[in-house]
Parts: structure tokens; sequence; C-alpha cells
């Protein structure tokens, strides 16, 4: 007996799972098609009801504490515990050249000369505010 007998409207959802499929994820992978199938049919039995889902997400996360990046991924916050230490000074490209990041600024001879003999700072007079 012919599919579309005793399943009428079979070929439409095989359609929207293609259609949902290549539009969504743009293919499948063999590998995961138990997951792709399980969220089709979650989102084919709730099409009707939208807001539902919306507001079920927002009780959920309404109801739990804030999980950070951290958390997600399983891997240790660098922010916290131990200092990471590194191998080499991270160095950041200016106008002036490469140089080292923290340090106080790329100089010129003359600059540095001129904070070495420590020139007093008059501002009354012009021309002698640095």
């Amino acid at each position: 007996m012919a599919g579309h007998v005793v399943l009428p409207w079979i070929h439409r959802v095989f359609a929207l799972m293609k259609r949902w499929s290549l539009g969504t994820y743009h293919g499948l992978r063999r590998k995961h098609v138990d997951t792709y199938l399980e969220e089709f049919v979650f989102r084919y039995n709730r099409r009707f009801y939208r807001h539902v889902s919306f507001e079920t997400l927002l009780g959920i996360a309404a109801h739990h504490e804030p999980s950070s990046y951290w958390d997600i991924t399983g891997h240790a916050n660098p922010r916290k515990g131990e200092k990471v230490v590194r191998r080499a000074p991270r160095r950041r490209k200016t106008a002036a050249g490469m140089r080292q990041d923290g340090s106080g600024g790329a100089q010129t001879e003359s600059q540095n000369h001129a904070a070495e003999i420590g020139q007093p700072l008059n501002m009354d007079e012009p021309g002698t505010t640095g």
C-alpha cells in the first residue's frame, strides 16, 4: 500500500525536515543524526506554541545561578588561583616601533636626557612646561 494512503501528511513532515536540516545546519552528519532528529521533533511538536518555549526558557533561567564561561567550557579560569607566568613579555606595536607592554612608553634620547637633568617646571613662564 502506498505511504500517502496510510499516512496522508508524511511527505510534508519529511519535506519540513529536509528544509529545516538544510536551512539550519546546511547538511547533517551521520554521527549526530539522533540529536538532529530529537531537536526536529521538539521543534515540530511545539511549532504552534512558540511563546511557551520562550516562557519555559525564561523560567528555567530565572531559577538558576548564572554560569561563567569557565564553568561551561570546563577549563580553569586563568584569572583565579595561580598566576599565569608568561615565557616572554608581550610586545606592543606603537607609532615609534615595538615596545614591551607595561613600559612607560617610547621616549627619544632628548626626552630621556631632560628627565635625567630634572629641570623644574615653572607654570608661570611660557615654554618651561616640557
